[in-house]
């Protein structure tokens, strides 16, 4: 926009008044559009927190839909000093006898004494082999000290970590230590330091050999390189902590019905989360109101979750397992029959909520449908996202538009004002002279 230089001196009028006035009238169209850019900029935001709600449940939902994650296993041991267990989705109830052997260690190597960390261990390399594979430390002239060779050994990568030890002694007290970084027999290692020369050299002693952990589950014998072992009992993680052959370790493993009562409340609390949201967006002057999206997810949402399962088993409500539909369409959770029911009938409840291989539950069917909500690619929130985005490009485009008109209107105005100005002020030169011809005459 030009700049205005004149004030309506020859006319007396505001003629830069009365520009800004006519630029402000055509200006209007605009402004509208800069508001319809804010209001969709701010449904844009809103959909956004509507979509992390839907998301939100449908995570809560994913904690059940399958019968193993509603079967919410809790792994139990009776002697936690020697063993604690944790039980996965994929695990399944039962209960194992359990013997601790032995735990994996680590191989350990500790070298002969040297007087400082800066006595020489010689120049060469020292060859260093873990599981077949073999890496190459060098020592060069100048960088051939204990402690280099320490730094070496660190930097090379070799599946080894080195340290040293000082135990004291006036001399021969500086001790290199190499360890395995990892237990088991498959990460024992051979370090090589023939080809060292000069120097004091370097020789290891074993003072802990490299063992795998051994446990017998059941009468059957299970080794481990780790003291953690998770592939003997399908989805239960075991840490073994301290070893005693002489003592058998119950291991229970059993539904866990107040782990089950709280993924079901985490569902409930998801769901009243997102419809409380949709009530305030359809609340008069709320930035979704009247909107299709908020319209469409409130009442698939609220179907799916009052809905009877076509299969018709045991029990085919989520109201008959303690869930329903309260004051403003919010859930309420009654524990104590949700309790009685898994009592009752665990597998009634779990086909309810989880399915079973032939046909889907209810948390199944909301997985699908809040998962088709929100598909990144072709979900109705990308659609309704995609939809504000190419409205506020297309009024963006028109606002530019506008702007150049209104650029050229004004130009317009300025020179038609100062052309008015021009001819008041010849007509006012000529009226003075006139003026003065008379007074003259």
């Amino acid at each position: 926009m030009s700049t205005i230089s004149f004030g309506g001196l020859a006319s007396g009028m505001d003629t830069g008044a009365i520009i800004e006035a006519l630029l402000e009238v055509r200006r209007q169209p605009i402004v509208n559009l800069q508001s319809r850019i804010k209001l969709y900029e701010n449904q844009q935001k809103a959909l956004t927190e509507l979509e992390g709600k839907v998301k939100a449940m449908l995570t809560a939902a994913q904690e059940l839909d399958t019968p193993e994650e509603f079967a919410s296993i809790a792994a139990v041991s009776s002697h936690e000093d020697l063993l604690s267990a944790t039980a996965s989705h994929l695990a399944m109830p039962g209960s194992f006898s359990i013997t601790v052997n032995s735990l994996a260690t680590a191989q350990k190597d500790i070298s002969q004494g040297y007087d400082s960390l800066l006595s020489s261990v010689g120049t060469g390399d020292i060859a260093i082999t873990v599981g077949g594979e073999t890496t190459t430390v060098s020592l060069a002239a100048g960088a051939d000290s204990l402690s280099d060779l320490r730094d070496a050994i660190n930097a090379s990568g070799a599946g080894v970590s080195a340290n040293i030890l000082f135990d004291g002694s006036a001399t021969g007290g500086y001790h290199l230590v190499v360890s395995a970084t990892e237990t088991g027999i498959d990460n024992a290692f051979t370090l090589d330091a023939s080809g060292l020369a000069g120097g004091d050299g370097l020789t290891l002693t074993n003072v802990a050999g490299a063992a795998d952990a051994v446990l017998t589950i059941d009468s059957l014998t299970v080794t481990s390189a780790t003291n953690t072992v998770s592939t003997a009992i399908q989805g239960v993680t075991l840490d073994l902590h301290a070893a005693d052959e002489g003592q058998t370790i119950l291991l229970d493993l059993a539904t866990d019905p107040e782990a089950v009562q709280e993924k079901m409340q985490a569902f409930v609390d998801s769901y009243n989360d997102l419809f409380t949201y949709i009530q305030e967006q359809k609340a008069e002057g709320a930035t979704l109101r009247g909107h299709a999206m908020v319209r469409d997810v409130q009442q698939r949402v609220s179907s799916m979750v009052s809905g009877r399962l076509p299969a018709g088993g045991e029990l085919s409500l989520l109201y008959q397992a303690g869930v329903r539909q309260g004051e403003g369409g919010l859930l309420t959770f009654d524990t104590a029959v949700f309790q009685e029911a898994i009592g009752n009938d665990y597998g009634a409840v779990r086909n309810l909520v989880a399915g079973t291989t032939a046909a889907d539950g209810k948390a199944d069917q909301l997985v699908q449908l809040l998962e088709s909500l929100t598909d990144s690619t072709d979900g109705l929130f990308k659609i309704s996202a995609d939809g504000l985005t190419d409205r506020i490009e297309k009024a963006e485009d028109t606002i530019e538009r506008y702007e150049i008109s209104v650029d050229n209107y004004e130009s317009l105005l300025n020179r038609k004002f100062t052309a008015l100005e021009s001819l008041i002020n010849g007509y006012n030169a000529q009226g003075s002279y006139l003026s003065s011809y008379l007074s003259a005459g």
